[in-house]
């Protein structure tokens, strides 16, 4: 199977046009549709429905995107495994969510390469659903999400609980009436969104939402206002006197979790980092 075919494919598939799709991969529109003319010769189908100014996946071109975009990540991870720097004993492929990178796991990264110098790592950043998904197809060893999907062959290891304290731009003894037209509300996530809505029942909306703690933290900075932060992400900042903790409000509890494949054989590997983590 010819790795340019199915990139080529995908991006068809992607802009619906194979001019646009040649511009992108910087080759010419005759070699675009030769390519995908090869690939639908070598599986037998029709990949495109091609209409008069329209270009649409046929049915096993939508059956297709799937296992291309896998076996695209799979060549790329070959790639890496086979260029690793010499003296390298293993390739480790680690993907979290962006929120987690921020609170613990880029301290725990730069221990990691420090502590194992002969390990090649490959670090990014996803969704839960990708996260999980690749966790099952090999093209990721360890992903670090907020909840431990429940799966066949998938092993979930809990990490440290994340503490969520409200946070001030200002030192204050106690809430007063209004405050909530200051507060950016973070997403931290289905849990927490139950908890918060028990806890403070009069927020409704909020004039600044994000899913990122890093937003919400420069904006307390900048702008001022509360905010429900994670303690790992803001203690500096409150032991420089930046920023400052609300007394006698509700502290939450966000579990994180390290989860990787059973038969991936860096398994043991894999635990004997976690557990550092």
């Amino acid at each position: 199977m010819d790795i340019n075919a199915l990139k080529t494919f995908l991006e068809v598939a992607k802009t619906r046009h194979f001019g646009q799709a040649a511009q992108t991969l910087f080759v010419s529109q005759s070699t675009v549709s030769a390519r995908i003319r090869t690939l639908e010769q070598t599986l037998g189908v029709d990949l495109f429905i091609r209409e008069r100014g329209n270009i649409r996946l046929s049915a096993a071109g939508e059956a297709l995107i799937t296992h291309a975009k896998s076996m695209m990540t799979l060549w790329a991870r070959a790639k890496q495994e086979i260029s690793v720097p010499s003296g390298t004993r293993k390739t480790l492929v680690f993907g979290g969510l962006s929120g987690l990178w921020d609170i613990t796991l880029q301290d725990w990264l730069n221990e990691l390469t420090n502590l194992h110098p002969n390990i090649a790592i490959s670090a990014d950043i996803y969704g839960s659903e990708t996260l999980y998904s690749r966790v099952l197809d090999g093209t990721i060893d360890v992903a670090f999400l907020y909840d431990a999907p429940q799966g066949l062959n998938i092993v979930s290891r809990q990490l440290r609980t994340i503490r969520l304290r409200l946070v001030s731009s200002e030192p204050v003894e106690c809430l007063t009436e209004g405050w909530e037209e200051e507060f950016i509300h973070v997403d931290w996530g289905l849990n927490y969104a139950v908890q918060f809505a028990a806890e403070f029942p009069e927020i409704r909306s909020c004039k600044i939402t994000t899913g990122l703690g890093r937003i919400a933290l420069g904006q307390l900075k900048r702008g001022g206002g509360f905010a429900y932060l994670a303690e790992p992400a803001v203690q500096a900042s409150i032991d420089d006197g930046e920023l400052f903790y609300v007394p006698n409000t509700p502290i939450f509890k966000r579990k994180a979790y390290a989860i990787f494949h059973q038969d991936n054989e860096k398994s043991s590997l894999i635990q004997e980092l976690v557990e550092n983590l």
